[in-house]
């Protein structure tokens, strides 16, 4: 753990908070080989009380939004009858099981107050076989001269309350916007994306957008593969009223040194957590004033929870 200098002279002591990570990686769902979830009544599916949306169109009879698990394995047949393939072949790790997401689904994480560490992703097959070869629908990214500034990427939105947070995390699927080609890419593996500094969500919301956009709506194809799903939910041995303790942190972004404001006289309880949930520090404080210096920290976003008078509050902070 680093060690943080705080200005003023405080009283020494560790607060003990029980935070509990969660890693969803879809192998306890029961499946027959080579097959998909599929509600035709819009029935989500759930995982240690986190839902995956799930939406049916009952005039057309399709899978219309949301996320199917699956363990079916192509990552060959170009097209829309493959809609549930992957370009690594299976899960993360060559797992059984992952999931196929679509544009705007939503998860509800079944709590009111929880971090979602990240998840690995990739492309399906189909999205990746499109934007590879160009489709009867979609352009081939780069376009005949390779050089167009094509890209197809996701972006990760939080929900607090039913009030969407203005943060949100982006990550590229595939990016020929460079002046050079060869670092033009579609993704073809796993890769972890990092969703820590959503900060505190009940819900997130995964959006889709491309390039290769007409007057009609997006071509390429708006699916991507999703698995090892992890959140952590942290609880207090407080009551649970804990939600609007008052304090102020300055400068933010700030250099090295921290200026806490606390509203409440009685003694208060720190911790700071990186952008992976990992707790770096930790501390009881007995003023209701202090500083706190940061020159031991990296530059990055922080999350800092104060605890007091049986109230809670977390603030992102960042680290010049």
């Amino acid at each position: 753990m680093k060690k943080i200098k705080i200005i003023l002279l405080l009283s020494l002591g560790v607060f003990a908070s029980k935070a509990q990570t969660t890693v969803i990686d879809f192998e306890t769902f029961t499946l027959s080989p080579n097959s998909a979830y599929s509600s035709t009544t819009n029935v989500p599916f759930q995982n240690n009380n986190v839902s995956f949306q799930y939406k049916w169109d009952t005039a057309y009879k399709y899978w219309s939004g949301g996320f199917s698990y699956t363990n079916k394995y192509d990552s060959a047949t170009v097209g829309f009858g493959n809609l549930y393939g992957v370009k690594p072949l299976k899960g993360y790790n060559n797992s059984n099981t992952y999931v196929i997401g679509k544009n705007a689904g939503i998860i509800n994480l079944g709590a009111s107050s929880n971090t979602v560490n990240g998840f690995y992703i990739t492309n399906t097959t189909y999205a990746y076989k499109s934007m590879k070869l160009g489709d009867s629908f979609a352009k081939k990214f780069g376009g005949l001269s390779g050089n167009d500034p094509d890209y197809f990427k996701l972006s990760v939105k939080g929900f607090k309350g039913g009030i969407l947070k203005s943060d949100s995390v982006i990550f590229y699927l595939a990016d020929y916007r460079s002046a050079n080609n060869s670092l033009d890419y579609i993704v073809n593996n796993w890769q972890w994306v990092n969703t820590a500094s959503l900060g505190d969500v009940d819900s997130i919301k995964f959006l889709m957008y491309s390039s290769d956009i007409v007057s009609f709506g997006i071509n390429t194809p708006l699916f991507f593969g999703m698995d090892n799903f992890t959140i952590t939910r942290t609880t207090v041995g407080l009551n649970e009223n804990i939600n609007d303790l008052k304090f102020n942190v300055y400068p933010n972004p700030c250099d090295n040194l921290l200026s806490l404001d606390i509203d409440s006289e009685n003694q208060s309880s720190i911790t700071i957590s990186d952008i992976s949930g990992k707790i770096i520090y930790q501390q009881k404080l007995n003023f209701m004033q202090t500083i706190l210096d940061l020159s031991s920290l990296n530059s990055g976003i922080y999350f800092l929870e104060m605890i007091s008078d049986n109230k809670k509050q977390i603030k992102k902070i960042i680290k010049n």
